[in-house]
């Protein structure tokens, strides 16, 4: 009985990590149409911006200057 559970433990396992693996690629998979590709360079260019502003330096230079780097700055 145990050789039979254990049997249908790794079966269900099996079947759920592949519609896992397989719902990801079609996530990841890039967008056909313009619109879509506009959107993911713009989430692109975002992402590269929070890296930058996330580096040692960057987050050095905040904590000098009080944290007030979302604020925008008088001219």
């Amino acid at each position: 009985m145990t050789e039979v559970l254990v049997l249908l433990g790794l079966l269900f396992f099996t079947i759920v990590s592949l519609i896992v693996k397989l719902t990801l690629k079609e996530r990841r998979r890039r967008t056909e149409n313009f619109d879509g590709q506009q959107i993911e360079r713009h989430h692109s260019a975002e992402i590269r911006n929070i890296r930058a502003a996330n580096t040692s330096i960057a987050v050095h230079n905040r904590f000098l200057d009080g944290g007030n780097d979302h604020l925008p700055r008088k001219c």
